[in-house]
């Protein structure tokens, strides 16, 4: 091999076709605008799904503004936009990206039985890649805001991906 051509090992062909899928609970807590580093990207991955659930609740009062990006230190990239609401949202509260960076996280408020179905024009994750700042630290991160009491939750979020030349993704 010269170094061109693709690995086709078969650990590699199994890492092409089925990607992998890492999760991990992380709790959110503050009050006011929150940041919180989730993962950390090296080189590039195409991201096929991305959802979360709630999985415990001590407070969510007015939580709302939740939103993702990509950062690198310097420059910020939006993966969803500002504005998805979880205020008061009992555990069991699934959240995912289905749509295009400009809109919002959709959510399933686990209160009453709820569908949620995508476009015939998305695919459920809608699909992404993105790429790391060359030399630079480079995260996925969760905000929200709270807008009187502190907030107090665990959320499982999970990825999808699959790698590109080598690509990861870890979570902090």
């Amino acid at each position: 091999m010269t170094g061109d051509e693709p690995d086709n090992s078969l650990a590699e062909m199994m890492e092409r076709a089925a990607g992998f899928h890492i999760d991990k609970t992380v709790t959110i807590s503050g009050t006011g605008a929150q940041t919180a580093n989730v993962l950390q990207l090296t080189g590039s991955v195409v991201i096929t799904n991305q959802w979360a659930e709630v999985k415990r609740v001590g407070t969510m009062a007015n939580l709302t503004n939740m939103y993702a990006d990509l950062y690198d230190g310097t420059n910020t990239v939006d993966l969803t936009a500002d504005g998805a609401a979880l205020s008061g949202m009992p555990a069991g509260t699934y959240f995912t990206k289905d749509k295009v960076a400009a809109e919002v996280y959709s959510v399933n408020d686990a209160s009453e039985a709820r569908l949620l179905e995508t476009l015939a024009d998305r695919k459920s994750g809608r699909p992404f890649t993105i790429t790391q700042k060359n030399g630079a630290d480079t995260f996925i991160r969760l905000h929200f805001t709270t807008t009187d009491n502190p907030i107090d939750a665990d959320i499982k979020i999970h990825f999808e991906y699959y790698p590109i030349n080598g690509g990861t993704l870890t979570f902090l």
